[in-house]
């Protein structure tokens, strides 16, 4: 006998699939449309949504790091924003339905990152609001464009909630810094795109082809900056540091350690980027004091590799491939002339840029500039002032278009021209919150937790110097920190307090007795 119900949901399903179906045979007639895409990709999502509700922070640890875009959304955003906001949605939903679901509370981290929302939010109703022209706005009769930093900015505070939402099971914290730190390993397939045949070229609508290979015919090893390989060997190497740390690698008796760690420094070179290079090699020197290896055998060994290397690169710079002498540029070191000029001359562009930029920070400290642009921006923009060769001596590089489009190349300069006085301060606060909270979970912080530990902390540290001292952009850098300190307050359950001993009660001396 026929069961009712079994009937009736089976018949629903079919009402449901079969017209389904046959939309999405239809759409694929023309598979490269952007309505197709659309179509195509919120069917995929409404398949896995029931996957993404039970597992969404594990995804969305994995997605904040990973390079993809969201190719059939407006304005392809990038991934890690779309599994921020939908990560950080289902937790308020749980939050709502259980109490016992509750967020990690750190107010010295929440309060600076509130304070700088209130900035930006503020910045931008106060200098035009925040314009998306990918949702349809345009241009034109004076309306604001460029909102797209707002939605980087603040999907980079929302980060920190999201990662805090939960603590990471003892059990399973392998597992989460494995998803933290390797997902932005798939980044070199952005360099590609020139060697994948026509059928694998739809890939690379999750991942872009980079600015270095995108118009070539192919790339040649060690002369085209391979900008992608050079993210993913990084990422690499800067696991190794984080999941066993230097002493792991050269004290821990697993002989595939330190091969593979000195691969994935040397190919960190490709893409020719003096700061990775810069930035590996800070790693090293502060992780090598904050684990103690200077009190180690390993002290003389490395001080001899040093001078050895050294003593090697004067006689054979010149012999290396461009990439890698374009990395070593900031050395005084008699390299190819080419690739001496190239990098002096991203240098000077930049240097130009940011003195024509001080005079002008005193009309922003009370009111930023914010991050909107005009229809005369995008004007002066495409007048051929955006690249490099805009910069001419005799120009004003304020009113290039790097400088018009926010893209100042320095931490303080988009934060001081941006948000002034009120950016500034916020920054310096979530900076300093986030070395607090790093240090002490790296101090006070469980002991199998002392290596991931410690190289947040040694992150945390750098990243403060880089962005003061050698690059930064402010709608990045405070997602940057944020995402830093949550995991780190994620891994350890909020922020590790000295161990005080249980106060001991001191017993009364016996009376004497008489005799």
């Amino acid at each position: 006998m026929t069961n009712p119900a079994a009937a009736m949901r089976m018949l629903l399903t079919y009402a449901i699939l079969i017209p389904l179906a046959i939309l999405v045979g239809y759409l694929l007639t023309e598979p490269a449309s952007y309505g197709t895409l659309g179509v195509l990709g919120l069917v995929v999502a409404l398949i896995f949504s029931p996957v993404f509700i039970k597992w969404h922070y594990p995804i969305m640890v994995f997605g904040i790091g990973c390079p993809a875009t969201v190719f059939f959304l407006v304005g392809n955003p990038p991934l890690w924003e779309v599994v921020v906001i939908l990560s950080l949605g289902i937790a308020i939903v749980e939050r709502a339905m259980n109490s016992d679901r509750r967020f990690i509370s750190v107010p010295s981290m929440t309060w600076p990152l509130l304070f700088i929302l209130g900035a930006g939010l503020l910045t931008a109703e106060l200098t035009g609001g925040i314009g998306l022209h990918a949702l349809g706005g345009g241009i034109e009769g004076g309306s604001i464009g460029g909102g797209k930093k707002y939605v980087a900015l603040f999907c980079g505070i929302a980060m920190y909630f999201a990662l805090t939402s939960r603590g990471i099971p003892r059990a399973k914290r392998n597992l989460y810094i494995a998803l933290f730190f390797l997902a932005g390993t798939p980044a070199f397939i952005g360099d590609l795109f020139p060697l994948l045949p026509s059928p694998l070229n739809y890939i690379n609508f999750v991942f872009p082809p980079t600015y270095a290979t995108g118009g070539d015919s192919g790339f040649i090893l060690g002369t085209t900056r391979l900008g992608a390989f050079s993210t993913t060997a990084n990422v690499l190497f800067s696991f190794m540091l984080a999941r066993f740390g230097l002493r792991g690698i050269f004290l821990g008796n697993r002989l595939w350690r330190l091969p593979l760690f000195i691969l994935f420094f040397i190919l960190s070179f490709l893409g020719g980027f003096r700061i990775v290079l810069i930035g590996n090699l800070a790693y090293i020197g502060i992780l090598f004091f904050l684990e103690g290896l200077h009190r180690t055998r390993l002290l003389m060994i490395f001080a001899f590799v040093g001078i050895l290397g050294a003593a090697l690169l004067v006689p054979f710079a010149t012999k290396l491939p461009y990439t890698f002498q374009r990395s070593l540029s900031f050395l005084p070191l008699n390299i190819d002339p080419v690739a001496r000029a190239d990098a002096d001359g991203s240098v000077e562009w930049r240097y130009k840029m940011w003195r024509d930029l001080w005079p002008k920070v005193p009309q922003y400290l009370l009111l930023g500039k914010g991050y909107g642009l005009t229809a005369e921006d995008y004007q002066m923009m495409g007048q051929g002032t955006f690249a490099r060769g805009g910069l001419a001596e005799q120009m004003d590089a304020s009113e290039g278009g790097l400088a018009i489009a926010n893209d100042y190349h320095s931490g303080p300069l988009s934060t001081i021209i941006s948000f002034g006085i009120w950016g500034s301060f916020g920054m310096l606060w979530l900076m300093a919150a986030v070395v607090r909270v790093t240090y002490r979970n790296y101090k006070y912080g469980d002991p199998e937790l002392k290596t991931v530990n410690t190289f947040l902390f040694m992150a945390s540290v750098y990243g403060v110097f880089g962005f003061l001292f050698i690059f930064g952009a402010f709608q990045n850098d405070v997602g940057g920190f944020a995402k830093t300190a949550a995991f780190s307050i994620a891994l350890n359950w909020g922020v590790r307090e000295p161990h005080r001993e249980p106060a001991t009660t001191l017993k009364p001396l016996p009376r004497p007795q008489p005799a």
